[in-house]
């Protein structure tokens, strides 16, 4: 694998970093990279200028004026991707090609055939692939996951998430041809959440979606909508089931609302927060906290904070490089995500069920 950096940090070699796209993620994953001893930001690019600049003076790095600049530039051994879905492939690709490890944001392309083709390029060059799907680092999915692991709810499991939002302000989730839309931006996560608290693969996907945020304001500079709400139905093998309603097409100011529920034969979990009743289901805040309830009755758990944003992402990624130890954040994870938003997409066109035996179809 890959190794890479010229400068060295208590005797381990310091990796350098460029951030490509320097919005809300970007800023979240300069912080990442920015807080860790053994990584520095060298390079930051951004189609606004003074995005990129403010960021590249508050960590010391070089602002450019593309990312293609960004993998020439000196001392880059990682790449942080935080543009739109329809710019990850060749943006990671050319990293690839050039020795570059990537931690590339969700979702990880917009079809799987860009999918396959970036995992390619990482493999055949060596270098580390992963998608930032960090909802696992959260404390109160972190508390879930003992809660299942240690059989407390038995199963199979019955997962249902929900989130009620306004049409968002950044229009490229909106798009079709940027983000794939919400229902293609979000759902990622959820399905990822699925995955690791179960242990399970999918084996169908049934969804019925629509277009809610054509003729909002906001909205009006769209052309090319994606879907922005669905109610999606999932079986996994093992019996158990991911039910997730999404409705990111509701009117400006609207106030949010978001529901996580898990439960099987044994108890069930769920989350709340007093101090914050309109949080959304990545958020972060010192008030929520777990319940789980079963015959022995009610617990509370804490869950203040956690790893905010990609912070386990980043550190996973370090230790791949470091050791080769696989992320638990690996493309391949990305990709089976993907591929689990593809079939709800297809889902919602066809009317139908579609079914996924083979966990390697492109679908």
């Amino acid at each position: 694998m890959a190794q890479g950096a010229s400068d060295r940090a208590g005797g381990v070699s310091m990796l350098g970093v460029a951030i490509i796209g320097c919005g809300d993620m970007g800023s979240k994953h300069a912080a990442a990279w920015g807080a860790r001893e053994d990584a520095r930001l060298v390079a930051v690019c951004d189609h606004t200028p003074e995005r990129a600049q403010t960021l590249a003076q508050s960590y010391g790095a070089t602002r450019v004026d593309s990312w293609q600049e960004a993998l020439a530039h000196s001392g880059v051994d990682v790449v942080s991707i935080c543009v739109p879905a329809c710019d990850h492939p060749a943006i990671a690709i050319a990293a690839a090609e050039a020795g570059k490890h990537v931690l590339c944001e969700k979702a990880m392309a917009l079809t799987l055939a860009e999918a396959d083709a970036m995992i390619a390029a990482a493999e055949a060059n060596g270098t580390a692939l992963s998608v930032c799907h960090q909802y696992r680092g959260l404390l109160r999915y972190r508390a879930i996951k003992e809660a299942v692991d240690a059989g407390r709810l038995g199963g199979p499991l019955s997962l249902r998430f929900a989130e009620m939002r306004e049409v968002r302000p950044k229009l490229a989730m909106h798009r079709l041809s940027e983000n794939g839309g919400p229902v293609h931006d979000m759902t990622g996560h959820l399905f990822d959440l699925a995955r690791w608290l179960t242990g399970a693969e999918a084996e169908s996907v049934t969804a019925i979606g629509h277009i809610l945020g054509r003729g909002k304001p906001r909205l009006s500079p769209v052309h090319d909508f994606g879907i922005d709400t669905a109610e999606i139905l999932v079986r996994f093998s093992g019996g158990h089931s991911l039910s997730i309603a999404l409705n990111w097409g509701l009117p400006e100011g609207t106030p949010g609302h978001s529901q996580e529920l898990i439960h099987g034969p044994m108890g069930y979990a769920y989350s709340s927060d007093p101090g914050n009743p309109d949080r959304f289901l990545g958020d972060l805040s010192d008030t929520a906290g777990v319940t789980t309830k079963d015959a022995q009755g009610s617990n509370w758990i804490a869950c203040p904070g956690g790893d905010p944003g990609p912070e386990i992402c980043v550190t996973a990624l370090i230790e791949e490089i470091r050791t080769g130890t696989r992320s638990p954040f690996h493309a391949r994870e990305g990709r089976a995500a993907l591929r689990l938003i593809r079939a709800a997409l297809q889902a919602i066109e066809t009317g139908g069920t579609v079914m996924l035996q083979d966990p390697d179809s492109s679908g």
